[in-house]
C-alpha cells in the first residue's frame, strides 16, 4: 500500500490496470489487485501426478497382502515408514502411461540373491534353479524362497514360502502356474529369512 501525494490523483479513486486507487477519509492511497490465481499443472508436473499416485495405489494393494510383512521390516530396520520406502523403491515403475515390470520391487532388504538363479518354464510350470556359496551358515541355507506371479493386466499372485517348500538349501523349486497364469506373465522371487525380519531383493523374470 502507497500515498499518494499528486493532486490530480487526489481527485480520482477507481483501478486503472492493476493498480486500485481508493481514499481514507480525505487521503488518496494505492494497492495492487491480486493476480490471477492459475493452475500451474504443467505436464511434467501432471506427469510425476500421475505416477504418484498409481504408486500410492499399488502401495494399498500390497500391503494387504503378505509382503507388508517385507517392507514393515525393512521400515524396521531403516527407522522409516514402510509407506515411504515403498513408493521410493516403485516410483521409477511407474512412466505415467504403463508399467515397467522390470522396475517393480515386491522386497527389499539385505540379504543377497544366491549366485546364477534362473528361472524355466516348462507348460504350466516354472523350475528355479540357484548355487549356494560355499560355506553359507545354516541361517542363511535356511532362507525361505518368495515368489510373486503378475500377469500382464497387473493381477498378481503370491506364493509364500508355504507353497514352494523351498529353502535357499534346496538350490531347486517348482511353482506351478495357475489358468489364469498361463499366458505371458511376470515372475519375481527372493528369499526370506525363517523369522521373516529380513529379506532379499526380488529378481525379475519374463515368461
Amino acid at each position: 500500500m502507497a500515498r499518494c501525494y499528486s493532486s490530480v490523483f487526489n481527485r480520482f479513486s477507481g483501478q486503472i490496470g492493476r493498480v486500485i486507487y481508493y481514499h481514507v477519509g480525505d487521503k488518496l492511497y494505492m494497492r495492487t489487485s491480486p493476480g490471477q490465481v492459475k493452475d500451474c499443472r504443467s505436464e511434467l508436473q501432471l506427469y510425476y501426478r500421475e505416477r504418484m499416485r498409481g504408486t500410492v495405489t499399488f502401495y494399498g494393494v500390497v500391503r494387504q497382502t503378505l509382503l507388508a510383512l517385507v517392507w514393515q521390516a525393512v521400515g524396521r530396520r531403516k527407522k522409516r515408514s514402510a509407506y515411504n520406502l515403498f513408493v521410493q523403491a516403485n516410483i521409477r515403475a511407474f512412466n505415467g502411461t504403463a508399467l515397467l515390470y522390470d522396475l517393480v520391487r515386491f522386497s527389499s532388504g539385505s540379504l543377497g540373491l544366491p549366485h546364477d538363479l534362473q528361472a524355466c518354464r516348462e507348460g504350466d510350470k516354472v523350475r528355479l534353479t540357484w548355487r549356494n556359496e560355499k560355506m553359507l551358515s545354516d541361517e542363511r541355507l535356511a532362507d525361505e524362497l518368495w515368489c510373486v506371479v503378475m500377469t500382464e493386466d497387473k493381477d498378481f499372485r503370491i506364493i509364500e514360502p508355504g507353497e514352494t517348500g523351498a529353502t535357499r538349501e534346496n538350490e531347486i523349486a517348482e511353482v506351478e502356474l495357475t489358468t489364469a497364469e498361463r499366458g505371458k506373465v511376470h515372475f519375481y522371487c527372493f528369499f526370506g529369512s525363517a523369522g521373516r525380519d529380513d529379506f532379499s531383493e526380488n529378481l525379475h523374470f519374463v515368461l
